[in-house]
């Protein structure tokens, strides 16, 4: 299992930069897993800033919010998509039909909340997302994954295809033990050993 999802992640990483016929990159598309071991530390309104923030200086963002049964990246951002990726997995919608603006001109791909039918997604459909996703590589400069927090199947997808692992932490000691769990579990099993680290909610001073 680990293996087929390290082979999977390989072809995305291996897709986000197509050289040309005459050997040139089209263009460099850089993709960040934005993850965290516990709920409730900020993960997505970070992904939001991040974006909003990059946008503003002229970058083209995708945010893909993979927390595919809790989804709320729409919520954060003021959206209400029509479609969302359950559409896409059920093969009723593509990529560009679930796509929407959001602020700033990012663009986002929806998932949908309370379905627990696509939390742990099979390899066919995996193989089907990441050839979706390559068909828009060329539109974007980052492209930011916003994860469910924990360890599932979903989570190691995702996080493993980036290029990039942030981690969102708070303070507070179950936040970053259950950091360190995650960033175990990507070392020791998927061989991940380049993390970045964000620790959220930090009070300064007295």
């Amino acid at each position: 299992m680990n293996q087929v999802v390290i082979d999977q992640a390989a072809t995305l990483r291996q897709q986000q930069n197509i050289p040309s016929e005459n050997g040139s990159s089209e263009r460099m598309t850089r993709v960040v897993a934005i993850t965290s071991g516990k709920g409730g530390v900020g993960k997505t309104a970070v992904v939001a800033n991040i974006a909003i923030a990059l946008a503003k200086q002229g970058k083209k963002i995708l945010v893909i919010d993979a927390d595919l049964g809790l989804a709320n990246i729409d919520v954060v951002l003021g959206l209400s998509p029509e479609y969302n990726l359950n559409h896409f997995f059920k093969g009723e919608r593509s990529l560009e039909e679930i796509m929407v603006e959001g602020p700033c001109g990012i663009k986002v791909l929806p998932a949908g909340s309370g379905v627990q039918q696509y939390t742990r997604l099979d390899g066919q459909l995996k193989m089907r997302f990441i050839e979706a996703i390559d068909n828009l590589h060329e539109n974007f400069d980052l492209v930011l994954i916003d994860t469910e927090a924990g360890i599932s199947d979903n989570v190691t997808y995702f996080t493993v295809a980036a290029q990039d692992i942030l981690v969102i932490t708070t303070p507070e000691p179950t936040a970053i033990t259950d950091a360190y769990a995650l960033m175990k579990l990507l070392s020791s099993q998927y061989h991940q050993k380049n993390f970045l680290l964000c620790v959220n909610s930090v009070k300064y001073g007295s």
